[in-house]
């Protein structure tokens, strides 16, 4: 409400309103008048309909609202054209026109201060919104402040004040005040502040000086009688004032004439820095010729070299367009005869050859008539792009033409789900190829159907005074914008990622569009993403489009239709292939049992239904297979059933093969599990990104069913090598355990065995010592629970367990370093700082294992001096374990290498290399990270980062809640 009332009062506020004076601001009208004419400022002010005429505007006693004198402003600043104009109109304020004889008069007996000082002075009777304060005022300076109830609206009537500020000075041919702002009220300071300087006039006595001298001079004579006093009076002042205005004239002059010389050195100066700029001009100007020229002859060279490049491309275009034209030619001669094979073996029906070989005659028609759409898509590019096409020119009604196209494309539209219909009525016949036009409308259809998953496919038939229009409309996913300016390209498609769900090479719109070309017609596209597509052809009536040249002069009987070109997408007739044309990736997963239940499971990820059965096909025989059509359900698939083995294509729909494998990778459950990749792409990059990511192999497209499966049994070979060299390195951890656990119950076993032969003689004697036999009891007793003890801690320290349980790491570690002390020389230090006390959830074994493997390189690291610490601490929602020591580090170049398999710094013979890649597994397992630092002759730090155990449950081994006192102590 307190805005939006002072916006109705300003919007009730007449023009007229007492608010500003027009006396200080007729200057503005006049200014406009004198610089562009009175007549243009008439038509202006009746154009622009101002409420007040301009006659109301030149009478000084009027008033005018602010708001109306900003818009009068605003208006001479537009039609001004000049973004000085309110600057320069404050400045004719001091000009005679605008003052009249007040300016003569204020030449003559004022100055600049007293102009400055009356004007504030009698700012009231002109200006009722606003008020000056004058806050320091000089000989040749001035300080104020403007603060207006009205704040202004724009910089227009600032630009003004200033300009009528600095015009004072200029009465007595001076230079313009110096007006500099240093706040602004527009800009939403408090007030206007301004700081004003400027020269004063020089000081004009001299005729003051004589008229007064001569006046003396004059009652002097009158005194003595030397004539009569009005006389001697009027003609001694007169000579006086006239030798005073001399002498000050005289003085001026010379002022002047100082100015003038002053002037004359500032110029005789600057022409001496303009000649030597110029004549730096000169020689940079020859110098930019000699470039120029330089330049001139390398574009030359250069215009040279790319003309010859230019012909070098021209006839590489023409060699590959023959290229083309010839291996067309000569693909379509095998493609026929294996066609025509095909075709014999699928007239001898099923009952000669079984339903397997059936189903591979199928797909083998299928995918041979694929490639013999491309290559006569191929063809019929390079002849349009040769020049050799030939059109038959003959007229053809397009909505006829079009109701004998859609039948085959029915079928296929019943199959997926959607509509497929034809709207308009009969239009004039167009002169057109009707091969040609054949295929243009089976690529439009068929692409509208690939892409169409709901609703349905409209093609419309319509004319106006020129063509005749067919729009095909469909209902699926649509085109991006900056997709429909390159689907017409050749070789381009709408999406090129790992992630596409439909096929193509990028030809058919490239073909439609330059088939459409060649009959003088034209397609264009509008489409939004999600709402689907049309794609707008047009056709020309008449025979003005005609082209003489392209005329196929050969007389021969082709067939509107070519069964040849029904292939790929586009759906087939033929009754006996009943899945021709089908959505590969529209059918459905299925498991195969394999040849037994113990067999290993291998999962099979592929889009492409026709190559996911054949692998599947392939593979059942040996192994159990399940299927997924995507890279998303192969990894939902893989975390559930964990195969023994993936075989993955790498572009595929919702997550490409690559992404698949990255969040397989890095999945605890998924992490090692062997994968092998599928793809066309036979590039080096793009195996090396595929291996990089965490392949463990790459077979390119085609590939032979022998290569696979031996790369699978290569794979399943590796993997269980690997399973059973973790297995031997887990037993080399329990035999370490046993040798100390040996080491260990040995000095108790002696002692049993020394009680043993006393208790046996006491025993003996027939008056046995009752004491003698207590104490070898009690010695015995001792000697067993301690065995007990180490055996109990051996039971634990292997103890697996498939369900994880809350484990306390102050107890494994406890667990690990006492089965180790017989491996500390006497001069190794081994330090505990147990810091956190919250429990962790895993296997106890596994990471027994891994505290074994770190705290025995530790051991190894110091030799017989040195020191190993054992931490731990809880930061955030993880618990770290710290095993450092002062050994003798590891050098940089093995840093990497370090969790490789098979990889150790030891001398040979003296470890497998598994140690620190299973721990990391096992880490990794959990959850957890392991990280290693070292710096040699210094020492190294392993931390191992494991998930802290969910809120709210106890510890196993009944600890307190939360972060309690830690535990700090020393071995050695």
């Amino acid at each position: 409400m307190s805005d939006s009332a002072p916006q109705r009062e300003e919007a009730q506020t007449p023009d007229n309103a007492p608010e500003v004076g027009t006396r200080a601001t007729s200057t503005l009208l006049l200014y406009f008048e004198q610089r562009y004419g009175g007549e243009r400022l008439h038509r202006i002010w009746e154009r622009h309909g101002f409420g007040l005429p301009l006659e109301y505007m030149r009478t000084p006693t009027n008033f005018v609202s602010l708001r109306f004198l900003e818009r009068v402003a605003a208006m001479l600043q537009q039609e001004s054209g000049d973004p000085q104009f309110m600057r320069q109109a404050g400045l004719f304020t001091a000009s005679p026109q605008a003052l009249g004889f007040v300016f003569y008069m204020l030449r003559a007996v004022g100055s600049p201060r007293m102009c400055y000082r009356q004007t504030i002075e009698f700012s009231p009777s002109y200006n009722r919104v606003g008020h000056f304060t004058v806050e320091r005022l000089e000989r040749e300076r001035l300080d104020l402040t403007y603060r207006s109830s009205i704040v202004e609206q724009d910089r227009n009537i600032c630009e003004l004040r200033m300009g009528q500020f600095a015009s004072f000075p200029t009465i007595w041919g001076l230079a313009p005040a110096e007006v500099r702002e240093l706040e602004c009220q527009v800009h939403g300071a408090p007030a206007c502040r301004y700081h004003l300087t400027w020269t004063d006039p020089p000081s004009l006595w001299g005729h003051h000086l004589g008229l007064v001298l001569g006046t003396v001079c004059g009652l002097a004579a009158t005194a003595v009688g030397l004539g009569h006093p009005v006389f001697c009076v009027g003609a001694l002042a007169t000579a006086g004032f006239a030798v005073g205005g001399w002498l000050d004239g005289r003085r001026e002059l010379k002022g002047k004439d100082e100015a003038l010389r002053s002037q004359n050195q500032a110029i005789m100066g600057s022409l001496s820095e303009l000649q030597q700029r110029y004549d730096e001009i000169f020689r940079a100007n020859v110098a930019l010729e000699d470039r120029v020229a330089e330049r001139t002859q390398e574009l030359k060279e250069a215009n040279g070299k790319l003309g010859d490049a230019l012909v070098r491309q021209q006839e590489l275009d023409r060699l590959k367009s023959e290229f083309f034209d010839n291996v067309s030619h000569e693909l379509r001669t095998p493609l026929t005869l294996i066609l025509l094979t095909l075709e014999s073996l699928e007239r001898r029906g099923e009952e000669n050859n079984p339903e397997v070989v059936m189903q591979h005659v199928a797909t083998m028609e299928r995918s041979a008539q694929r490639l013999l759409r491309l290559i006569n898509n191929l063809l019929d590019l390079a002849q349009l792009e040769s020049g050799k096409a030939r059109l038959r020119y003959q007229p053809l009604e397009l909505h006829a033409f079009l109701s004998t196209v859609l039948p085959p494309f029915l079928a296929m539209a019943e199959r997926q789900g959607v509509w497929l219909k034809l709207e308009g009525q009969t239009v004039t016949p167009v002169e057109v190829d009707h091969e040609r036009m054949d295929i243009v409308f089976q690529n439009l259809l068929s692409n509208a159907l690939k892409f169409t998953q709901a609703g349905g496919v409209t093609v419309r038939v319509h004319e106006d005074e020129k063509d005749v229009w067919v729009d095909v409309v469909d209902t699926g996913q649509g085109i991006s914008a900056p997709d429909t300016k390159v689907i017409f390209d050749r070789f381009a498609q709408a999406d090129n990622s790992g992630t596409r769900r439909f096929g193509g090479t990028g030809i058919g719109l490239a073909l439609v569009k330059e088939t459409l070309e060649l009959h003088e017609g034209g397609i264009h596209v509008t489409s939004e993403l999600g709402q689907g597509s049309t794609f707008h052809v047009r056709l020309p009536k008449g025979r003005a489009h005609i082209r003489e040249e392209l005329r196929e002069r050969r007389r021969a009987e082709m067939p509107v239709r070519r069964e040849r070109r029904i292939s790929g997408s586009y759906p087939s007739l033929d009754a006996g292939v009943p899945d021709n044309g089908r959505n590969a990736s529209a059918l459905p997963a299925r498991d195969h049992a394999g040849p037994g239940p113990d067999a290993p499971r291998v999962l099979v990820v592929e889009d492409d239904a026709e190559i996911r059965g054949f692998i599947a096909g392939l593979l059942k025989q040996h192994y159990r297979v399940m299927e997924a059509v995507n890279g998303e359900e192969g990894r939902q698939r893989a975390l559930a059933e964990r195969p023994e083995l993936i075989v993955s294509d790498v572009m595929m729909p919702v997550l490409s093969g690559l992404q698949m494998l990255e969040a397989l990778r890095s999945h605890p459950q998924t992490v090692d599990i062997p994968v092998i990749l599928l793809t066309a792409r036979q590039e080096v990059s793009a195996k090396v990104e595929a291996l990089g990511t965490g392949a463990n192999d790459y077979l390119g497209k085609p590939f032979s069913p022998r290569e696979l499966l031996a790369r699978i049994e290569t794979q399943l070979r590796l993997r269980e090598a690997a399973i059973r060299s973790a297995e031997n390195e887990r037993l080399a951890a329990i035999g370490l355990l046993t040798s100390g656990f040996a080491h260990e119950v040995r000095n108790p076993l002696n002692g049993l065995m020394n009680a043993l032969t006393p208790l046996k003689e006491v025993l003996a004697d027939n008056t046995p010592d009752a004491e003698m036999s207590r104490a070898m009891v009690e010695v015995m007793e001792e000697c067993g629970q301690r065995i007990r003890h180490l055996a109990e801690s051996l039971l634990s320290f292997t103890r697996t367990t498939d369900t994880p349980v809350m484990l306390s790491l102050d107890t494994l570690l406890d667990s690990t370093l006492g089965v180790l002390m017989w491996r500390v020389p006497s001069g190794v230090t081994v330090e505990r700082a147990y810091e956190c006390t919250l429990p962790v959830q895993g296997d106890p074994g596994s990471l027994n294992q891994v505290w074994l493997n770190l705290l025995d390189n530790a051991l190894r690291a110091v030799g017989e001096h040195g020191r190993v610490r054992v931490a731990t601490s809880c930061q955030g929602d993880e618990a770290v374990v710290t095993i450092s020591d002062n050994g003798v580090g590891i050098r940089q170049e093995d840093m990497e290498r370090l969790f490789q398999p098979f990889f150790s710094t030891r001398a040979a013979g003296e470890g497998t290399g598994l140690g620190l890649a299973l721990s990391r597994r096992i880490v990794v397992r959990h959850g957890g990270r392991i990280h290693l630092s070292s710096t040699p002759g210094k020492g190294t730090q392993v931390e191992v980062r494991l998930p802290l155990r969910p809120p709210g449950r106890s510890s196993s081994n009944g600890g307190a809640e939360g972060q309690s006192e830690p535990r700090v102590g020393r071995l050695g």
